[in-house]
């Protein structure tokens, strides 16, 4: 089951003519000057694959004991190939999407400037979109999973269930850190479910679960709504 979604926007990276977005997104100069320095001006739209449920793995590391060295960090992009192939067949869908009846009336085309390091191989070809791939990469949004919630067998985990620190008392981690795989959708609202429940642990209470919709009375009385004892097991 492939996992990615097509997010669209009006303009691209020509639409401030390279003063913002293009470093936002950390593209070169040769970049910019060869793929889309020539559109500055035209009316422009962008349609960005989005990998939801990447299957590479990277890392997070010390460098040193000194705690003002920064991290060592490898998000090891493509290490599975399967990531690569998801990412291919998005952007074969972005590109028959620009050439649907409801773009081609506004007489949409794609950009005729290849990609460096990519002219080798034929426009718009699988080879020339992997190239792309690996050349125009960024990484948007949420980060999750440096910090794995696991079992206590599981040498990849950082805490439990219950997001406790192995091996550490009296230390939790309650974030996105430890979801051991990415959400397909926004991580906020899971990140809050997450700190609740947590939270429900620690005062050995909870809301007593209800099925919506809420009744008068019950929201006539919020926020205060009815608890019960809770407890970790």
């Amino acid at each position: 089951m492939h996992h990615n979604f097509i997010y669209s926007k009006s303009g691209s990276l020509t639409t401030d003519y390279g003063i913002r977005l293009k470093v936002i997104q950390g593209v070169t100069d040769q970049l910019f000057d060869q793929v889309f320095k020539p559109y500055i001006g035209f009316n422009t739209m962008s349609l960005y694959p989005v990998l939801l449920r990447p299957k590479s793995r990277g890392f997070v590391r010390l460098k040193s004991n000194n705690p003002n060295d920064p991290p060592l960090m490898d998000p090891k992009y493509y290490d599975d190939e399967q990531d690569m192939n998801v990412l291919l067949e998005g952007m074969k869908i972005a590109i028959n999407l620009s050439l649907t009846p409801a773009l081609q009336k506004y007489g949409a085309n794609l950009f005729q400037t290849k990609f460096p390091g990519c002219e080798s191989f034929t426009f718009y070809s699988d080879d020339y979109l992997r190239c792309i791939i690996q050349t125009y990469c960024i990484t948007i949004w949420d980060l999750v999973g440096t910090c794995k919630m696991g079992a206590q067998n599981d040498p990849t985990a950082v805490v439990d269930l219950h997001l406790r620190v192995k091996g550490v008392t009296g230390l939790r981690v309650v974030d996105a850190s430890i979801m051991p795989t990415i959400v397909s959708g926004n991580t906020n609202a899971p990140t809050v479910a997450i700190a609740e429940k947590i939270a429900d642990n620690m005062k050995g209470r909870r809301i007593i679960p209800f099925t919506p919709p809420m009744s008068p009375s019950t929201i006539a009385n919020l926020p205060n709504l009815p608890t019960e004892p809770y407890s970790e097991s």
